[in-house]
């Protein structure tokens, strides 16, 4: 990577302050497709090592769009990472245009060691359409919710006619993610694979086409810690204190979370192995649950690579997941 360019972007709503490590000053340009583009246009791509940026609720989609469509290496990086930087610096102040700077050394100093591989696209009409199902749905939760607290006429009827406009717009997305999925070969397939596997539902087949691409691509503990269940060691001196799971991707161990309580009463692969963590090993209830969790994604990634169904547990060609032992396998030769 060296003599290569290292560009950091801060990226806001109506512009995006851009810096290049090693290279005083930084650049403002508007966050507008055109723009971007022609911003890139001016770049030596073939020189630039990695480009980086946070995620900003959505705002820097036209942004990572531009990158992939001219063929730059970039990476998403989570927030933690670049506050805990920052901290490791000594840096106190906070601006846009430092914040850009910021990012350009961290993609030097940090990330240019990691053999970073590039972003896999995601199915952005899919991505948006699954997260407006969410939104739809947590709206129509905490209607509901309100409306149990009030009594009086006036009241109850406006909570009805907005829980019905809720309603009718939660069918059409619905109806909607159903056609884009089966209009699309390849994402229909996929559903069909994933929803072999038992208590799997169409809500979570959509989030994981929709919020992980990299399903099927990755290995079991790759894909584990991408999404945030992997357990991470926290210890010091004689301190040890109990490994945790977080950050990742919330939508996926959201549905993940839902599929598996179904999963330990429903699925007997599943259901047998949540038993022998709480029964056998005394294992918390949550904690066998998160593994229950980690073990279906774990299925689900090798489901999508090998491009076979799940066949309960009883498979001959393939290794044993990464959490069971040695006699959970999960496919039939085709």
């Amino acid at each position: 990577m060296k003599n290569k360019l290292f560009i950091g972007a801060d990226v806001s709503k109506d512009w995006i302050d851009v810096a290049v490590h090693g290279r005083a000053g930084t650049q403002r340009i508007a966050n507008t497709e055109a723009v971007i583009g022609a911003w890139i246009g001016r770049l030596e791509v073939s020189q630039v090592g990695l480009f980086v940026f946070e995620p900003t609720g959505g705002y820097e989609r036209t942004l990572q769009r531009c990158l992939r469509d001219a063929r730059v290496m970039f990476a998403r990086v989570h927030p933690n990472e670049v506050v805990a930087f920052r901290r490791r610096r000594g840096v106190k102040a906070k601006t846009d245009v430092m914040d850009a700077r910021l990012l350009a050394d961290f993609a030097a100093l940090e990330l240019s060691g990691r053999g970073l591989a590039a972003m896999i696209a995601a199915d952005e009409v899919l991505a948006e359409l699954v997260s407006r199902r969410r939104q739809l749905m947590e709206t129509l939760q905490a209607e509901r919710c309100r409306a149990a607290l009030v009594s009086g006429p006036v009241a109850k009827a406006s909570f009805e006619a907005v829980s019905t406009a809720l309603t009718t717009a939660l069918g059409l997305i619905e109806t909607t993610i159903e056609q884009h999925i089966g209009q699309h070969a390849e994402l229909a397939k996929m559903a069909g694979l994933l929803r072999s596997l038992k208590c799997v539902g169409p809500v979570t087949v959509h989030t994981l086409l929709a919020e992980l691409p990299e399903l099927g691509l990755l290995t079991g503990k790759q894909i584990a810690a991408l999404v945030g269940l992997a357990p991470q060691q926290r210890e010091s001196g004689k301190q040890r204190s109990r490994a945790i799971t977080g950050h990742g991707r919330p939508g996926v161990r959201r549905v993940l979370f839902n599929a598996a309580r179904i999963a330990i009463r429903f699925n007997p692969v599943m259901r047998a192995f949540y038993q022998r963590l709480v029964e056998q090993n005394g294992r918390l209830g949550k904690v066998a649950l998160t593994a229950v969790m980690r073990k279906m994604l774990v299925t689900l990634n090798a489901i999508a690579r090998e491009q076979k169904p799940w066949h309960g547990g009883i498979a001959a060609t393939q290794k044993a997941s990464l959490l069971g032992s040695a006699k959970d396998r999960f496919f039939v030769p085709a």
